[in-house]
């Protein structure tokens, strides 16, 4: 078996300008956003935030949420403190 090498592919440019001049260029034409669409974004954000603190109170007060947080808590108070000092003391 012969190896054959690819022919060279030779790209020839079609633009006079570099790729870091035309993300300059478009950068510094680029609009900046619109107030009014600002204020709806937080808006939205807010809205969501309100949302997320309606569903974590409704997981606490599910019953087994609820249990496992006892468990959590009994067994925080079975082990006692975790602290290294007061293992070794």
């Amino acid at each position: 078996m012969a190896t054959q090498s690819a022919p060279k592919v030779v790209l020839k440019r079609t633009t006079k300008v570099s790729l870091n001049k035309r993300f300059t260029n478009i950068l510094k034409n680029k609009q900046p956003m619109p107030v009014n669409m600002r204020a709806s974004m937080q808006q939205q954000q807010q809205l969501a935030c309100a949302r997320n603190r309606r569903l974590t109170l409704q997981m606490e007060n599910r019953p087994s949420v609820q249990a496992v947080l006892k468990l959590k808590q009994s067994s925080k108070q079975r082990l006692g403190k975790s602290n290294i000092q007061a293992r070794l003391g």
